[in-house]
């Protein structure tokens, strides 16, 4: 472990600088659905690589903006889930929706819908578009 070093009446610690905080994820679980999200009046068509309670990972080929937040639509063979999300981050084409839940029991149904794509075997395979 680097030792820090005193300059100027400031502790350096350099070795450190390029380690990434560590952030939290839940779980998450492979999948390949397809997806919709629509922000103000602009529908964007995806296809959902992985999901967790607090949201999914998917690509788009239309390009979103970090901040974002509109009605995201996931399509699995289990059924349809509508819920609001808003972009955290996008990275190439793959971008993290986050879920906003506006109630408990909105949660409750999430985790509970999650469940069911994790229980249903024909989900795990890729769908292409």
């Amino acid at each position: 472990m680097p030792v820090p070093r005193v300059a100027g009446g400031l502790t350096e610690m350099r070795d450190l600088d390029s380690i990434r905080r560590f952030v939290y994820r839940e779980p998450r679980m492979s999948t390949g659905f397809h997806v919709d999200f629509i922000a103000g009046s602009s529908p964007f068509r995806g296809l959902c690589r992985d999901v967790s309670d607090a949201g999914i990972r998917a690509e788009f080929d239309d390009p979103l903006v970090v901040g974002d937040s509109g009605l995201l639509i996931l399509r699995p063979s289990t059924g349809v889930l509508e819920l609001h999300a808003q972009v955290a981050y996008i990275e190439k084409r793959q971008v993290g929706l986050l879920f906003l839940f506006e109630t408990p029991w909105e949660r409750r149904m999430t985790v509970d819908f999650i469940a069911a794509i994790a229980n249903d075997t024909g989900t795990a395979a890729i769908v292409r578009s």
